[in-house]
């Protein structure tokens, strides 16, 4: 074979090795056009509106740092949504997070058909829209008509208590729906992972004498850290976005009594549609949400160890 003829051979062999590389892209590359048109490019457009005094159907024009500004230090309401925002996060993590690993290890030691309606049982509230869900509860905390208040009557304790218009209910009772919710969803990712555990790992621990309790803190839990960092931090971020529940299960709406349930979201939604229409100052507000959530969600894959080499 001459060498002309060798390394058109050669050359031959490397054209369909480069096109196998490029195949995946050429896959996604529809998603990625789409992507761009209208996600890309609405983030570019939303950092330029941040910049702006855009108001309205005007424009606007570049007043730089200064919606920034305004939002960080002078306007009480946007620290009292972010402090909302913080106890409803905070709130909804030490409740969904733990009440789906009771049910995970529970239904882990259920076996049959019993398990599976359990588990359907569970999961049942994830289905339901969200803003169905709200205004469920909405009902059911009703001062004259709601089954909270007919069900205290019915076991004689007092039964006057105005849920939806007293402040120091509004964040409660955001977590109690965002509890019925979404503990399934949680529940069953953590049921999965416990279902993925090898049994002799347990039975090891029964022969050396661990008590059940020892087991969950010291086998259960560690093995179950890529789960559990999975539901805390989708958790947390769903947490920080809330918006269907202060908007819709309060009379207020976005509000509650007193400001006390207006979270992050619903304070931009008042600033860029129903207060002087400032997209403008909304976009910069919603920016400094976006790194806030960003920052927790960072914070909790540091603190929970998934970006360790050996979870990788």
């Amino acid at each position: 074979m001459s060498v002309a003829a060798d390394t058109a051979q050669r050359r031959g062999r490397k054209i369909p090795l480069r096109l196998g590389k490029l195949q995946p892209l050429l896959f996604i590359a529809p998603f990625i056009a789409v992507l761009a048109a209208f996600h890309f490019y609405t983030y570019y457009v939303g950092v330029k509106m941040s910049f702006t005094d855009a108001q309205s159907i005007n424009p606007g024009e570049w007043i730089g740092v200064s919606n920034y500004v305004e939002v960080l230090t002078d306007d009480p309401d946007f620290w009292a949504a972010i402090r909302h925002t913080i106890y409803f996060t905070v709130g909804g993590l030490l409740t969904q997070i733990p009440g789906a690993l009771i049910l995970a290890v529970i239904l882990n030691g259920i076996a049959g058909r019993l398990r599976g309606v359990l588990r359907t049982s569970y999961y049942i509230p994830v289905l339901i829209n969200t803003v169905v869900a709200a205004l469920i509860f909405r009902m059911m905390f009703n001062r004259d008509t709601g089954l909270i208040n007919w069900t205290l009557g019915r076991l004689g304790l007092p039964n006057n208590t105005n849920w939806l218009y007293d402040s120091a209910y509004s964040v409660p009772l955001m977590v109690a729906v965002a509890f019925w919710q979404w503990v399934g969803y949680h529940m069953v990712y953590l049921l999965a992972s416990l279902q993925a555990i090898d049994p002799q790992v347990y039975e090891v621990a029964k022969l050396d004498g661990a008590s059940p309790l020892r087991v969950l803190f010291q086998i259960t839990i560690p093995l179950l850290r890529p789960a559990l960092t999975f539901v805390s931090v989708t958790s947390a971020i769903g947490c920080l976005q809330v918006f269907e529940y202060p908007f819709l299960l309060f009379p207020n709406a976005g509000y509650g009594p007193g400001k006390a349930a207006m979270t992050a979201i619903p304070f931009i939604y008042r600033n860029a549609f129903s207060s002087q229409f400032r997209y403008g100052y909304a976009a910069a507000a919603g920016w400094i949400v976006f790194f806030m959530i960003l920052a927790v969600s960072l914070l909790q894959l540091r603190v929970l160890g998934l970006s360790q080499a050996e979870d990788l």
